[in-house]
């Protein structure tokens, strides 16, 4: 998309600019490191155990807590380099599979309703009164015949 990307010997370019392998590589390590921090949350490992017997000031919580953030960040970076693979048609869905451990939707068996935080936006008030806001280029009204 036109979000930049950073390379490792530290020149930019937009996603949209990147190659398809450049792009399929960078979403693939988006996706590994996103694997790593859902284990970490998910998943108590006897690797962790063991650090923590030889590591005084080792602790599950503030590993779990690192991770929380990190996957956070990751998953905030990755989406606009699936935006533009998912343009290009590039199939990483089993990557993005692994990543996140799930094929399916989440059930809700908790019967939790989530509630959309209140914003006074005033583009949303227009539509509600019947006049709404045809100006932005993703509105049909840009790709009609006329």
């Amino acid at each position: 998309m036109f979000e930049t990307h950073t390379t490792k010997d530290g020149q930019s370019m937009l996603i949209c600019q990147m190659e398809d392998r450049h792009l399929s590589n960078t979403i693939k390590s988006f996706c590994r490191e996103i694997e790593k921090c859902r284990k970490i949350l998910t998943q108590p490992t006897a690797e962790n155990q063991l650090i923590a017997v030889f590591n005084p000031t080792y602790s599950q919580a503030n590993l779990k807590s690192q991770a929380e953030k990190q996957l956070k960040n990751y998953h905030q970076k990755l989406q606009p380099y699936l935006a533009e693979a998912f343009l290009r048609r590039l199939n990483l869905v089993n990557e993005v599979r692994i990543a996140y451990g799930r094929t399916e939707r989440v059930f809700n068996s908790f019967n939790i309703i989530l509630e959309l935080p209140v914003d006074n936006d005033d583009d949303y008030e227009d539509e509600i009164d019947g006049e709404s806001d045809d100006s932005h280029p993703g509105h049909s009204f840009h790709y009609s015949d006329s």
